[in-house]
Order: structure tokens, then sequence, then C-alpha cells
């Protein structure tokens, strides 16, 4: 699964979110995932990362060994890089 494929996955589940993926080793198998989105509003971060998981179920351990995940609502990124 290419970062690419990543992308676009989480793009149409998250379709107003500002999203960035990073493959970490090169390899297409590690990476890291940062989704800003008010979809998570009064979401708690286990709940959030089981959203994310899902998405990606059929592909974790065989095709994604490690998925690093950072989500925000727009008002707690905006809180962080003050």
């Amino acid at each position: 699964m290419t970062k690419e494929d990543i992308l676009k996955r989480l793009t149409q589940n998250f379709s107003s979110a500002k999203i960035d993926v990073q493959d970490l080793t090169g390899n297409s198998n590690h990476y890291s995932i940062l989704i800003i989105s008010d979809y998570f509003i009064d979401m708690p971060l286990i709940d959030r990362h089981k959203k994310i998981y899902t998405i990606f179920q059929n592909e974790m351990t065989i095709e994604i060994h490690a998925l690093q995940i950072k989500t925000f609502t727009y008002t707690e990124w905006t809180k962080k890089n003050i």
C-alpha cells in the first residue's frame, strides 16, 4: 500500500480534513499519519485511533506493519501550535 493509497482512503473518510501521510522507512510499510478534523470533536483518543485502524483493517500486518497516528481537531491543532 503506497502513501498515495493511504491518503486517498483517508480523504474519502475525512473529506474536510487536513491530512499528511509520511512513509517512515521508504519501504511502504511504516507510516506516520496526521489528521486534523472536527470529526474528532468530543471523541476520545482511543476511539480516534480505532477509527483509523478500522479503515485499514484488511491491510494491517499484511501490507502496513506500523502506523504512527496523530489526530487533532482544528481547535486542538491551533492551541498546540501557538
